[in-house]
């Protein structure tokens, strides 16, 4: 390495020190940086001296090595214990500083990545990757992740529109906010219609109800202040913990909700006629779903639940389906499709679930088709294995096929067609086919998101539904 090269890293160094550098300055010194080890142990020295520098209890053996540095620009083979713990120092100080330098157009944060997502009327770039200042987003479908230069992190949950003011501030006007804060942006404030939610150093989610716009604010990990806006009134949640904030009230704080309520229902979607149509809410049709675990009162008579948790003691569900295909003859089907109409429950949070594969399977033993939607229970479930949100008994069933409901969306009609569900149906001796739906994916985080379809008994939503092509 000459000795012209390592003056310019040199030169660079402490231009960066005193922000003395152009962007062109900036974009060179960043590229040397990456360039190789060498480049990076040198800018370290030079750091480490430059530490040393500003201390006022030097000795004159430091001085020395300062100087010998000076002269030749390579670290030094042995360091003193301070000088050690002055490079780790330093070495941290880079994980805040190089990552991402001081902007100078105006923006403070960045679009991480996008997943499923749809927006409308944002007034901000929304491809992945994209820089971000001032300005509006409206996520109508998907997740966002929102990174802050101050080290804050957002996930926006759709439906969700979010006003961004500065690293350090946003709005959120509806819908669901997910915040991870570390501690280089201790003070970081998600503002409502009704409440300042202030972060002391934690991972916490706000909602905003878009009709009330009351606020509801719970914390996974640390502390968070709930204030009501313009007035000294306060609350503090630690993990756990959870209050609401409807108009100027600030609500009491409760021990937090495992699935708590975060979105509203979702749109409704039409019913493909293609083919011959037998659904649940047919005579002779019926639908259920069972839980077991920790018991809530987070239950629906109109969607079929589906949960798999990430704890051993639940809360899982499992949804189990009958068709009547007494007018359909053996070997009759030709082709065979499921719809299922997805619907939010509005219980857990989207962002602690990954994309959701679901498994749909036959039940073989037509013994095990007695059952009654109004008795069927997580003890008594045709096939069930207690121990968790998708195992069945294999000897009882067949895999007929799976579909995968991307991370953030919650409604929406998903299924297969398949040559399995086909042959099944085909096969059928009692010509009442039953079906179980379970969600194989895990929450990778408590509270992770109950997922759900319409069931016979919703009132706008279509039942579970076979579209049978015949013969």
């Amino acid at each position: 390495m000459s000795q012209s090269h390592k003056d310019r890293i040199i030169e660079l160094a402490s231009g960066y020190i005193e922000r003395a550098l152009t962007a062109d300055e900036i974009s060179e010194f960043e590229s040397l940086l990456e360039a190789s080890a060498e480049n990076r142990a040198i800018y370290l020295d030079y750091m480490e001296t430059h530490a040393l520098l500003q201390q006022g209890q030097m000795g004159e053996s430091v001085q020395d090595d300062i100087a010998a540095f000076e002269e030749e620009y390579r670290p030094r083979r042995f360091p003193s214990l301070w000088q050690t713990f002055a490079a780790l120092a330093i070495i941290s100080l880079l994980a805040l500083v190089l990552v991402r330098p001081p902007a100078t157009d105006g923006t403070f944060a960045e679009m991480r990545i996008t997943e499923s997502a749809r927006w409308e009327s944002s007034t901000l770039p929304t491809s992945d990757g994209a820089r971000l200042g001032t300005g509006q987003l409206n996520l109508v479908r998907g997740l966002a992740t929102i990174v802050f230069d101050s080290g804050a992190e957002v996930i926006l949950e759709a439906p969700a529109t979010l006003e961004l003011v500065d690293a350090m501030n946003c709005v959120l006007n509806r819908g669901t906010a997910v915040a991870e804060v570390g501690e280089s942006a201790q003070g970081f404030m998600i503002k409502t219609p009704t409440a300042d939610v202030i972060d002391h150093g934690t991972r916490f989610a706000v909602n905003v109800d878009q009709a009330s716009q009351a606020t509801r604010t719970q914390v996974f990990e640390g502390l968070v202040e709930v204030k009501l806006p313009d007035t000294d009134s306060s609350v503090e949640l630690r993990t756990g913990q959870e209050n609401f904030v409807a108009g100027n009230q600030l609500g009491e704080i409760h021990k937090s909700v495992e699935e708590a309520t975060w979105t509203r229902q979702g749109e409704q979607a039409e019913r493909g006629r293609e083919w011959k149509i037998v659904t649940t809410a047919d005579p002779g049709g019926q639908d259920a779903y069972v839980w077991g675990g920790r018991p809530n009162d987070h239950n629906s008579d109109e969607l079929i639940l589906l949960k798999n948790s990430r704890d051993s003691e639940g809360p899982n569900r499992k949804g189990y389906l009958q068709f009547n295909l007494a007018d359909i003859k053996a070997g009759q089907i030709e082709a065979a499709e499921i719809k299922l109409r997805f619907a939010p429950t509005g219980w857990g949070l989207a962002s602690h679930v990954k994309d959701a594969e679901f498994l749909v399977y036959g039940l073989t033993d037509d013994a095990l088709d007695a059952w009654d939607s109004g008795q069927l229970n997580w003890e008594n479930a045709p096939a069930n294995i207690r121990g968790n949100g998708w195992e069945l008994k294999e000897d009882k069933v067949q895999l007929l096929g799976r579909f995968k409901v991307p991370r953030g969306i919650q409604f929406g009609t998903f299924g297969f067609q398949t040559a399995e569900l086909a042959a099944f149906l085909n096969d059928d001796t009692n010509r009442r086919a039953t079906l179980i739906v379970v969600r194989k994916t895990i929450e990778h985080q408590n509270g992770g998101l109950v997922h759900s379809f319409a069931s016979a008994r919703h009132p706008t939503l279509p039942a579970p539904q076979l579209a049978l092509k015949l013969r």
